[in-house]
């Protein structure tokens, strides 16, 4: 069971549910392929390209298990957000103290489709989460909960 199901208050309903983009996997699967690679130029490139491996797979068990230990919701009361397997870190705001959402994304977030949001809270707080897949879907989901009539 996912920490946001188990996090739920009695009738509260998940509206909305985002991951980290896969991007996070670029890294290793670029090193993976220069590995490869290495041994085609031949001599001394074999003994770099499996170290160069190990490093890939190092970096590729960091990136899984970011990507697995987070989660992002949008419920019909809160955002919740929570990134670590091991290390957590959680944010559970209600929808009520929700000033504002910034998504910010560069040319490569717009292309594939990811980003960072920011919830700004009352009292400005500004919590940002980087790397998250469809950031404007994100947004449009909270805006939809905030616009509602009665959220009680």
């Amino acid at each position: 069971m996912s920490y946001v199901d188990r996090h739920l208050l009695s009738q509260e309903r998940v509206v909305y549910r985002a991951r980290l983009s896969r991007v996070v996997f670029a890294l290793p699967l670029g090193m993976l392929v220069a590995a490869a690679a290495l041994p085609l130029v031949g001599g001394a490139a074999l003994g770099l390209g499996a170290l160069l491996a190990l490093f890939a797979l190092a970096y590729g068990v960091r990136a899984w298990m970011r990507y697995a230990g987070a989660e992002f919701a949008v419920t019909d009361r809160r955002v919740i957000m929570k990134l670590g397997l091991i290390r957590r870190m959680s944010l559970e705001i209600v929808l009520e103290r929700v000033e504002s959402l910034i998504v910010e994304q560069g040319v490569l977030g717009r292309v594939f489709d990811f980003g960072s949001v920011s919830i700004v809270g009352t009292g400005g707080t500004k919590d940002p989460f980087h790397l998250i897949a469809d950031p404007l879907g994100f947004r449009r989901a909270v805006q939809e909960q905030l616009a509602r009539p009665s959220r009680g």
